[in-house]
This record gives structure tokens, sequence and C-alpha cells, in this order.
């Protein structure tokens, strides 16, 4: 029979006796067409190639906009151009944040650079990149509205304004303001459509454009009761806000904003989890669009994981880079993403590439390999026992390649005791090139009273699992 539970995201309950599902480098799509042999399958998510050659430092911060493309390694700002072809453009401070990166567009022809705490000016007609004075340790974060750049100064919970699409001149004197309608001081920012969201840490206001001498304004009756956990985790989704929020009871939350009036959108497992996460207020956001799909990514390097959730479907995966001295994920290490030159194209948070990024590719940063993974919900009775004849895995099949993908195998492995134990991985080939017939199943696969499957894959093919089947036979108890 068809197993359905086998297909989906990651859901692993306080109580894992309850539930330990989870889904690594792959994403549930639902199936659309009421025809389709499946009502969902398990994608795959996307690899990189190197675009650039290696460079000192990680990725900070990436920005593209009318056909240019720029991004900060390290303390350098980089341009690439449509035939590769990079060009450094000076250098700016560092600190243990990303770097922010806005435009005032063709009216303004600048960009406004954050990072180490300090603004940078950037004449997009001279190629030229100056620190600005007046801005020094006041730059946290930038954004743009209006013909105005912004600078939040989360030290001091103070929002500065630039002279009208001109990014070198900040009355930091009288241009600014301070906040006061919640004693919680503004950790962060983020500029969505015609507002400016300003988070603090467990309150937030939206504030507007008013037309008034200094122009930004809260929006009349808005204070929000949560405020924001880790500074650089707030993202347009869409466009919708996503961020990593909190309260005043201590509720860790992710939160997604379509208006002014937010809704939670993560598990209460996937809560608990982060909770426990040391320096959860260090997550980093992250936000793409591929094939339909458009993802937020948490990425929490010192816990070694990302999650992210996918707006389609609104599940949550998990994503990770495998490490394979440590056999064990570390967070997903692309990072940094823009659609530019046509291209998906991301930076790597450990090191100092420039990615094309697809679903079209199956390799990691420094070419490692992505190791997918899928354990499913436990198969429980009443506690009864249970025999297993065989378990059968549906998958698409013949993809093998030349090389290290010439006999794709898939590795399975099985729990009895609902995950706490795990026996030895059992190999099955998913099919040479052209073999598109070939059945990956186990026979008889034993008996348990709460089993669960795990497989996982790593040779660089499209994996696509379009689900699972099995012969469960409860015995009496």
């Amino acid at each position: 029979m068809r197993y359905d539970a086998f297909l989906g995201g990651s859901y692993q309950a306080q109580a894992p006796t309850a539930d330990v599902a989870r889904t690594v480098n792959l994403y549930p799509e639902n199936l659309q067409d009421q025809g389709a042999t499946a009502r969902k399958v398990l994608l795959p998510t996307p690899g990189v190639t190197a675009i650039t050659t290696t460079v000192t430092g990680a990725g900070r911060a990436h920005f593209a906009m009318a056909s240019r493309e720029f991004y900060i390694i390290g303390n350098t700002l980089y341009e690439i151009d449509s035939t590769d072809v990079v060009t450094t453009h000076g250098t700016v401070a560092v600190d243990t944040n990303p770097a922010t990166i806005s435009s005032n567009g063709d009216a303004g022809n600048q960009l406004f650079i954050t990072s180490g705490g300090n603004g940078y000016n950037f004449d997009l007609g001279t190629d030229t990149l100056t620190q600005i004075a007046a801005l020094n340790g006041k730059a946290t974060q930038g954004g743009y509205l209006d013909g105005y750049f912004i600078a939040l100064d989360a030290n001091t919970a103070t929002i500065y304004i630039s002279n009208l699409l001109d990014g070198t001149t900040w009355d930091t004197g009288t241009d600014f303001a301070q906040r006061s309608l919640a004693p919680d001081p503004w950790k962060a920012m983020q500029v969505v459509g015609r507002y400016v969201w300003l988070f603090g840490e467990y309150t937030t206001e939206i504030w507007q454009d008013t037309g008034a001498r200094f122009p930004l304004a809260p929006f009349p009756g808005v204070l929000l009761n949560n405020g924001i956990a880790a500074p650089f985790s707030a993202s347009i989704v869409g466009s919708d806000l996503v961020w990593l929020a909190q309260s005043r009871s201590g509720k860790v939350s992710v939160q997604r904003a379509s208006g002014v009036a937010p809704q939670t959108i993560s598990t209460y497992p996937l809560e608990n989890q982060i909770s426990g996460y040391v320096n959860f207020s260090m997550a980093i956001s992250d936000s793409y669009s591929e094939a339909g799909h458009t993802f937020y990514m948490l990425n929490f390097d010192r816990a070694g994981i990302t999650h992210a959730w996918d707006a389609e479907t609104n599940e949550w995966c998990d994503r990770g880079t495998w490490d394979p001295d440590q056999r064990d994920y570390v967070a997903w290490r692309p990072r940094f993403y823009a659609f530019a030159q046509g291209e998906h194209r991301i930076l790597d948070s450990s090191g100092g590439i420039l990615y094309r990024m697809g679903a079209d590719l199956t390799t990691d940063v420094d070419g490692l390999a992505i190791r997918r993974l899928r354990r499913a919900p436990a198969i429980e009775s009443e506690n009864k026992r249970i025999v297993y004849p065989y378990f059968e895995l549906d998958l698409e099949r013949g993809l093998g390649t030349s090389g290290q993908a010439e006999d794709p195998q898939v590795m399975l492995r099985i729990s009895n005791d609902g995950g706490k134990t795990w026996g030895a991985e059992q190999w099955r080939s998913a099919g040479k090139t052209g073999e598109y017939s070939a059945r990956v199943k186990w026979n008889r696969c034993g008996q348990g009273r709460r089993r669960v499957w795990e497989v996982a894959m790593t040779d660089p093919i499209a994996w696509k699992i379009t689900g699972a089947y099995t012969e469960p036979a409860v015995e009496a108890a």
C-alpha cells in the first residue's frame, strides 16, 4: 500500500515518540493535476557552481539592479559584469554582522552601504566608494524610501535620513528620530513597500513618509506586541515580511506580515528547537524564488542548522551543507542571494566565492556532495507488533550518469523504537542510466512496534521522490 505520510516536511516533536519527521535538502510540492499518480513529491533543493575564483573572507552582502551586480566578501566591495569580470571598488569596516546595500535608483545613482557600524556611499557614475563621516559608528543597517536613504543606529535606537537623493549628505544633528513609543530599543529595520518597519526587542513600529520636514513618522495606532529576536532575521519573502520574533513573555516564533497584522508561521516543535539554540539572536535570514516556490531561509550557524519555510506550501524543511569530516550537517553555507545577469546567484557564508545556484546543479559549495534525507513519521498501531515484508521507495529512476553517479545509491536506515536507535545502512541502486524500470526495494524488513523509515542520498543527480510503499501486518495484541 502507499505510505502517504512518507512525503512531507520536518516536524520533530518534543516527544519523539509522537513525531520525528525530518526533511533535509528536499522540499515537498503538492501536485495540482487531479490525474497525477502522486498527490505530493519531494524535490531536490538547488546546488551551486562557482562563478568567481576564491578570495579572502566570507560573503556578507549581495545586491543587483539595472544590470549591475555588487557583493561584499570580507572587507571588500566587488562588482562583477555580464562577462564575469570582477572589479574591486574599495574596502569597508567589518564586524560580526552582515553588511547591507540599498540603492536610490536612477534619480540618485548611488548605493548606500552599511558595514561594521559605518555608512558608505558608492557613486554609480564615477564608481567611487566614500565613507560617510557623519555616520561613523551610527549605521547598523540601511534602507531606502521615497528618495531618502535611512540608517539605523541600533546602539542608540535612532534612525537618520540622508538629504533627498543625496547619500553623501547627512545632518545627524537635525534629521533623526529616536524611539519613544515604547521603552525597548530598536534593534533592526526593514523597508517594505512604502513603509519602514522598526523592530524593538519586544515591540515593533511601522513608520511612513508623511511629507513633513522630517518625513518619517509612526503609522497611527500601530504598535505590534512582537519584536525581533535576531536583528538580521528579517527578509522580504515575495511581497511579505518574515522575521524571527520574540515577545515580552519570552516566546520565540517566526512571524509573517502581509499587512500590519502578523501571523505565526512556525510550528510548536520549531519554536522549541530555536529557543534551545545557543545565540539564536545571531540568526541570519535569506530568501529566494525558484520553480514556483519562494523560500525563507533562517540560518543558525552556531547550532549548525538552516530552517527553510516554503511560502507556497507553508511547510518547514531543513537545509544543510554536509561536512564529510564531522559526518554531520552544518548550516547551509550558500547565503546572500541576488537575481543577477538572468541567474540565481549567491555567496558563501564561510568562503570567498560567488556561485550560480540552480535546481539543475547537484553539488554544494566547494564541490561538496549534497546529502538529502527524508525521515518519515513512525508507523504505530496501539503499540502492537507490526511485520513489514518489504519497503519500496518510488522515485525517478535511471538518472545515473558517468563518474560518481554512474550507479546512484539510496541508503535506508530503520528504527524500531521511534528513532532512538538505528540499524545499519542498507544500500540499493536507483538505476543506472536508462534503467527507468528499476525498483528500489528492500525485502524482509522485520518487525517493530514504532517503525521509522529513513532514506538518504548523496550521489549528484536530481533526486525526486514520489512515494513509498509497504504492507504492514499488525499482529494480535
